[in-house]
């Protein structure tokens, strides 16, 4: 079946969409859902509207009886907007008009895509559960954000050309956007709480985004002024750390035990590692933790115990400071993603 929308305005590609295919929807103030037929499939569309004509979030859940088709004809390059896509779940194809390459995507994917005043359309495949979340604004807002980084300066440029020519590049996603991915698809608020947390996560993933999209900087030299060997007694401290990392030694003992003084072992860290003793080493803890969550063969209890915590609860408090939420919610957001990636490459 084949849907094509002449219209980028969320009420009128509704009114389209619900003219051709029969779907049901109810509409709020600020959210929308979209119900499929039954002739169709299993599943919905929901539309949250989180900056008034330039910001929205679009998230798709459903499993078709038969491929479906939604083309875009081309509109004027002010009022084609700017998409984010994330891929949690499904094969999903596209193509671009004037864009030789078409666009192929399965789980753990995203796609930052701008269509210009160009046709465009998306097909998604028959008998596979899809799942995917878009974060669509105007290129007017995409551009905003672009604004003084000059690590995105030939992303500005494109932007800010007085003739814009079709864009889009894929990206991996990476485990923060899979947990961020994860708190919007379960986002437990209601009303005007539930807008606002589902607006930070949406820039919270094109944050990250574009992180990953800008170029990888030279490290700056660091000064040291340390000796060869004075360099390599940091390097010894480093590993006792890293080896007893449930009971480090003091900083007298560490010390000691690499045979320099107390002081030099501090600015050594510094100049190395660009940290102090104790923030290097509570930085390996936590990313040591993220990778024992990953492995899924620890308790979260265990796990705290194993990286030097007395308790779980100040464990908990010191990852959330990390990575933005507790070890629990983290580890069922890597394996949620983890699944769908498994599930996608075995069903092919």
């Amino acid at each position: 079946m084949k849907v094509t929308f002449t219209a980028t305005d969320f009420q009128t590609a509704l009114f389209e969409f619900q003219k051709q295919t029969s779907v049901t929807y109810q509409l709020s103030r600020h959210e929308n859902t979209l119900t499929l037929p039954k002739t169709l499939g299993e599943g919905q569309v929901r539309n949250v509207n989180l900056r008034r004509g330039s910001l929205n979030l679009f998230v798709q859940q459903h499993r078709l009886d038969e491929n479906l088709v939604i083309a875009a004809a081309g509109v004027s390059p002010a009022r084609s907007p700017v998409v984010l896509k994330f891929f949690v779940s499904g094969p999903v194809r596209g193509a671009i008009q004037g864009v030789n390459t078409d666009i192929n995507a399965s789980a753990g994917q995203y796609c930052l895509i701008y269509c210009a005043d160009q046709a465009s359309h998306v097909e998604f495949i028959a008998g596979k559960d899809i799942c995917t979340v878009e974060i669509v604004m105007t290129p007017q807002l995409f551009q905003s954000m672009l604004d003084e980084d000059d690590q995105l300066a030939e992303l500005q440029q494109r932007f800010s050309a007085d003739i814009l020519v079709p864009y889009w590049t894929f990206g991996t996603t990476t485990p923060l956007m899979a947990i961020a991915l994860q708190q919007i698809l379960q986002c437990p608020y209601q009303g005007a709480t539930r807008r606002l947390y589902l607006e930070s996560k949406s820039l919270e993933l094109l944050t990250l985004a574009l992180e990953n999209l800008k170029p990888p900087q030279p490290e700056t030299p660091k000064r040291c002024s340390l000796k060869p060997d004075d360099v390599k007694v940091i390097y010894q401290a480093r590993d006792i750390l890293i080896n007893h990392i449930d009971k480090p030694p003091t900083l007298l003992a560490l010390a000691r035990q690499v045979g320099i003084n107390d002081y030099k072992l501090k600015q050594g860290f510094r100049q190395v590692f660009g940290t102090t003793v104790f923030g290097y080493l509570h930085n390996h803890r936590m990313e040591r933790a993220a990778e024992l969550l990953q492995k899924n063969q620890m308790t979260v209890t265990g796990i705290a115990a194993a990286i030097g915590f007395a308790n779980r609860s100040a464990f908990a408090a010191a990852f959330r400071r990390k990575f933005g939420l507790n070890p629990s919610d983290y580890r069922a957001a890597y394996h949620q993603q983890y699944w769908t990636i498994n599930s996608a490459k075995n069903s092919r």
